[in-house]
């Protein structure tokens, strides 16, 4: 039986660059060697469908058919597809988590194949920094105090979603890799890129030189600016100010995140603490995760 592995996300953990990675046809040729093929069409084509808050298998039959039963067909022994909405995590308030409906939608997708479910995660507090950031873009008028008051916390509990997960599909076929680099080093890895290709099953060292930015931040001489653009300008002009500000004026990959006030940052990590303590033992035993805990920047 083949396998699939699906890459569920978070957001703000890389996917983006994923895609754009496994798009190249170097990459295509690598992945030839080594028995996996990705599927760009149906890593796309989920974004817009997704995340379900009910799964109904009627609504995916035609998908099914069309995007995933041909790749029973495939030489590969790995299929990849990536899409990070399918995570089902939200951060509106009021609303409440959909992983499992979505865990659902996998399970129907990937029927007829040994399904493993890849996440990767960042710890919470530049999450939400970063999580804000991405919106700015995207019409966000609120301060990032407001902002961070209205965002329910427990929905960004990572060891419950993959407790979800590992419920559907099996704990042994969840795999949770941390987003940070510090993090990752600690088992001996450079970048997340490399720890997902690892887990899909090439653990062949490949170097990539000049990678470029995939979706960043914005710098933060330019936050204030835009969520002022964004209460005054149309939809169209503050758009076309943030997608110049996210090519001229990016806030560069290893900068830290200073949004969050020193009190705000130990109230969140302190949320957190035990849930992550959770997710630590049993999802990434592999690396030294005591960022996780807030006992290491």
């Amino acid at each position: 039986m083949k396998s699939f592995h699906f890459h569920v996300g978070s957001g703000r953990c890389g996917s983006t660059l994923i895609q754009a990675l496994f798009n190249e046809p170097a990459m295509h040729q690598i992945f030839g060697q080594f028995s996996i093929q990705y599927s760009p069409t149906a890593s796309m084509e989920l974004g817009p469908r997704t995340p379900v808050e009910r799964f109904d298998e009627t609504e995916w039959q035609t998908f099914r058919e069309a995007e995933i039963a041909p790749l029973k067909q495939s030489p590969a022994d790995n299929i990849f597809v990536t899409q990070e909405n399918v995570f089902g995590v939200t951060w509106e308030k009021g609303a409440e988590n959909s992983c499992a409906a979505n865990c659902k939608l996998i399970t129907y997708l990937t029927e007829g194949f040994e399904t493993k479910i890849v996440m990767l995660v960042r710890r919470q507090d530049t999450f939400i920094e970063s999580l804000y950031n991405q919106l700015l873009k995207r019409q966000e008028t609120r301060a990032f105090s407001d902002f961070l008051d209205d965002v329910p916390l427990a929905n960004l509990d990572w060891a419950a979603v993959a407790d979800t997960y590992a419920e559907q599909f099996g704990k042994e076929n969840v795999t949770v890799l941390p987003f940070e680099k510090p993090v990752l080093a600690t088992a001996g890895i450079d970048t997340f890129f490399e720890a997902v290709l690892r887990t899909i099953g090439l653990d062949q060292k490949i170097n990539f030189e000049n990678i470029p930015t995939v979706n960043p931040s914005l710098a933060p001489r330019a936050r204030e600016i835009q969520r002022l653009a964004n209460k005054l300008l149309s939809k169209e002009e503050a758009h076309a100010l943030a997608d110049w500000f996210e090519a001229n004026v990016q806030k560069s990959p290893d900068e830290d995140h200073v949004l969050m006030a020193a009190d705000d940052r130990a109230r969140v990590l302190n949320f957190f603490r035990e849930s992550n303590r959770r997710l630590c033992v049993d999802y990434m035993g592999e690396y030294e995760t005591n960022y996780y805990l807030g006992e290491a920047s």
